[in-house]
């Protein structure tokens, strides 16, 4: 969090791309420039809806604890806000029933307590808060097609769209998601793109709406049972504003869970608790399965790169893409581009030396997730590609916190906090924790 009154650093920076990553990074750079423009090339509505361009944007979305402080911070009110269009309040311990490693996680109360909603309204309660930022423009449909090079050749001054003027600027941010479309307009100008890791893990999603029905036989707000890896199989149901579910079902390297009623039902009740199937069973879909393909974590480290422009830096899915199943990508961009105004504060200029401070500031920001994600996804037998240092026995440790944490209330929260990206996984090995882990798990 910023601390004090942020300096100006330079005029205009121009941002690629209105996801939560574009419209966090954004609200950050707000602060320091005289000028900031938000472009993307689909249409962004006033009203709550999908977006045609967004095809995860049906599937489940997690906003982190640690993204909602964030958001907090940028838009005071923004929470209660959220509330008051329908968001689930929602404390991610005691209120998700969580079955793992053949039991349910303890349900103590916590601090980790914050709003449950679609993207969609999440995006656009952001987007409408941010429009009421005087030096914020969003422009839609419309396309950023290149760069435009200053004099030099290395250094960004503006960039192109289709059919329109270009538009001049100090900084560039390329938040257009995993696919990342200014490494081509890079290309165009001489520069190669960064040094890429991929970890496989050929994963489904098909999920479903449903009218959420609440009953007091029912203590919790959400659930996931996680089957056991040689399964691959996992289930989840969250809370969606105006009274519904989204229930999600995941299958890993093979496993593809079915579309039709009698497939869905049979997949969840394959699991080794009956909840997440008890809830389709009782609950009326609103609409049809949809189905998502994930292919693939994949890291982009800037911090390795040679030679590239200045006034040009990447944030969101476009560093980081990891397996959506663990529910950090909003969460993560938020934390990116909270590194990306500390090292604005930190510079004089758009210079060499803040380009190499923030693409070191992101490796270590996207270091967490990627442990989490990639690392936790080599637990299933198939994924393939790079493992982060200590993978192996770093999963067999974290079954003993699994276990650990349905007998002790201080091993969940910790657990939570971990994955909720409130603390870094190395907190989950600090001797006192460990040794407590280890006698909680017999």
């Amino acid at each position: 969090m910023t601390r004090g009154v942020p300096r100006r650093v330079a005029q205009t920076a121009v941002v690629a791309g209105a996801s939560m990553a574009g419209l966090c990074a954004a609200r950050v750079l707000s602060d320091r420039f005289d000028e900031v423009v938000v472009i993307d090339r689909d249409t962004l509505p006033d009203e709550v809806r999908w977006r045609a361009q967004v095809p995860q944007g049906s599937q489940p979305h997690l906003l982190l604890y640690a993204g909602a402080q964030l958001l907090e911070d940028w838009f005071p009110g923004i929470t209660e806000e959220l509330y008051e269009s329908g968001a689930v309040e929602f404390d991610v311990c005691r209120d998700f029933y969580w079955h793992q490693g053949g039991g349910v996680l303890t349900s103590p109360p916590s601090a980790l307590r914050g709003p449950m909603m679609s993207r969609p309204l999440l995006e656009a309660t952001v987007r409408r808060r941010l429009a009421r930022i005087p030096c914020v423009t969003l422009r839609d449909r419309t396309a950023v097609e290149g760069l435009v090079p200053d004099g030099t050749g290395t250094r960004i001054a503006g960039v192109r769209l289709a059919g329109q003027p270009p538009v001049r600027c100090d900084l560039i941010v390329d938040a257009t998601g995993r696919q990342a479309r200014s490494l081509g307009w890079l290309k165009e100008l001489g520069y190669g793109p960064p040094p890429l890791s991929v970890v496989t893990v050929d994963t489904h999603y098909a999920s479903r709406l449903h009218r959420r029905v609440e009953t007091t036989a029912r203590d919790w707000k959400a659930a996931a049972v996680i089957g056991r890896p040689d399964t691959r199989r996992l289930a989840m149901a969250l809370p969606l504003e105006h009274g519904r579910w989204i229930i999600l079902l995941v299958g890993v390297n093979g496993e593809v869970p079915p579309t039709d009623d009698e497939g869905r039902l049979a997949f969840a009740r394959s699991l080794e608790s009956p909840v997440i199937a008890d809830l389709m069973a009782t609950s009326e879909p609103l609409a049809d399965p949809v189905a998502h393909r994930f292919p693939s974590n994949q890291r982009r480290h800037l911090d390795r790169m040679r030679r590239f422009p200045l006034g040009w830096v990447m944030l969101g899915d476009a560093v980081a893409s990891c397996n959506p199943v663990y529910g950090q990508g909003m969460t993560s961009a938020a934390q990116q581009a909270a590194a990306l105004g500390e090292c604005l504060d930190h510079t004089r200029a758009l210079d060499l030396a803040f380009a190499r401070r923030y693409f070191g500031a992101a490796a270590r920001t996207v270091a967490a997730p990627w442990s989490i994600a990639a690392g936790g996804d080599f637990v299933y037998a198939g994924t393939t590609g790079p493992k982060p240092a200590g993978t192996d026995l770093l999963n067999r440790y974290m079954q003993r916190v699994i276990l650990a944490a349905q007998h002790d209330d201080a091993v969940g929260i910790r657990f939570a906090e971990v994955a909720g990206l409130v603390r870094r996984p190395e907190w989950l090995l600090a001797p006192p924790f460990l040794l407590r882990v280890l006698r909680a798990a017999r």
